[in-house]
């Protein structure tokens, strides 16, 4: 393993950023890498670059070792590495805050560069002895290493903080015990973040959780908290978000319905013809080119401005958004999904012809997802995203 840690850096030293979307950020990903004797508890210090920010410790695991700090079995559950002979393990809640949390952090290889999207994924198991599972596991970039000399939960108190948190777009439960299940999602990076710490960054009360049953075959007595393994973390540069494959759930397009509107004329101020046409956005839903009919009042007050200037044409913009384009990559035969932006062009097109305005003064393009309205991944971003937007042309 340390040869492959020295030949990293030789790769580091020999490109730029750029590179990054061939090599993993974080240097010893599934904790292979160790320096000294595991013998206990709350020695996560021993796999080489990791450590935790708090007083409490995290916990390390290996094959090779017997318990309490054994794999596949050990005093929490059991358990085999995702990868290699270990794995960490972090407690992420407890009940009315018994224990506190524990993290687990490391230095990344080079600094993360502004505005580029990273992937960012680990493994994560619960324990068999944990009597409840959570949402909200997830890892926090920062320029700065966190650090506390208490044993205490490291709860974010600004909003921008949790900017930073990666976690699974669903934010779902983690209840699978025995089995792994990735964290996985797209961070872009503000610039110059150079450590992640993996843990619980929220409340109990913004967790929620579910009260789950003694598993058979364990003898030993459940525990009031969420306690789960971790495993192969990986943080590297990515240009498309299909080279970001969370177990195909960026490949998927949530399915939730969700339609952005707003007004195409403001009555903040006065504006000329062309001002208002090219502020004019048309918005859809996921996967869809069909026209709600919430913006039957704005289209036809543009129809009626278009009838009224017979001398402007216009071209219409359709776009997708980052999941749709996704999903087109994914299924290149759905002729649906492949046209969404021109279909979605087209038929507001059609609308503006029904209205009286000449189909010869009309003409649309597409634009896939190359032109964000709105950055990110959140449900708004996206929704922001599927459009069609007004330009005059000559």
């Amino acid at each position: 393993m340390k040869k492959g840690i020295i030949a990293l850096f030789i790769v580091l030293s020999g490109y730029s950023n750029i590179a990054q979307d061939e090599i993993n950020l974080i240097l010893n990903p599934s904790f292979e890498s160790t320096s000294g004797k595991l013998k206990k508890l709350k020695q996560i210090n021993i796999a080489t670059e990791w450590d935790s920010p708090t007083a409490l410790k995290a916990d390390l695991y290996s094959t090779e070792k017997d318990l309490p700090v054994s794999a596949p079995v050990n005093q929490k559950g059991k358990e085999h590495p995702w990868d290699g002979e270990n794995y960490a393990g972090i407690l992420v809640y407890s009940y009315n805050n018994k224990e506190p949390r524990t993290y687990i952090q490391t230095q990344l290889a080079s600094p993360l560069s502004k505005d580029l999207e990273y992937c960012v994924r680990f493994y994560t198991s619960l324990s068999d002895l944990s009597k409840y599972a959570v949402n909200n596991i997830g890892a926090y970039f920062s320029k700065e290493p966190l650090y506390s000399d208490k044993k205490e939960d490291l709860i974010f108190q600004k909003k921008n903080e949790y900017n930073h948190v990666v976690r699974n777009v669903d934010n779902k439960l983690y209840n699978a015990r025995y089995n792994w299940e990735p964290v996985c999602a797209i961070y872009k990076a503000s610039g110059k973040e150079s450590y992640l710490t993996i843990g619980n960054f929220y409340n109990n009360k913004d967790t929620k959780y579910e009260k789950l049953k003694k598993m058979d075959g364990f003898t030993a007595t459940q525990l009031p908290s969420a306690y789960y393994y971790i495993d192969q973390v990986e943080v590297y540069l990515i240009e498309d978000i299909t080279d970001c494959d969370c177990n195909n759930q960026m490949n998927d397009v949530n399915s939730q319905s969700m339609i952005y509107h707003k007004d195409f004329f403001r009555e903040d101020g006065k504006y000329t013809v062309e001002e208002m046409i090219n502020m004019g956005s048309v918005y859809f839903d996921v996967k869809n080119s069909r026209i709600d009919e919430m913006f039957n009042d704005d289209l036809d007050k543009m129809a009626a401005i278009l009838i009224e200037n017979e001398d402007i044409n216009i071209e219409l913009h359709g776009h997708t958004d980052k999941m749709e384009f996704a999903a087109i990559k994914k299924d290149p035969e759905n002729e649906r999904l492949i046209n969404l932006g021109n279909l979605r062009a087209e038929n507001v097109k059609k609308y503006l012809v029904k209205k009286g305005v000449a189909e010869d003064r009309i003409t649309f393009m597409n634009h896939d997802a190359a032109q964000p309205a709105s950055a990110g991944y959140s449900e708004l971003s996206l929704a922001k995203n599927r459009r069609v937007d007004f330009k005059i042309v000559d």
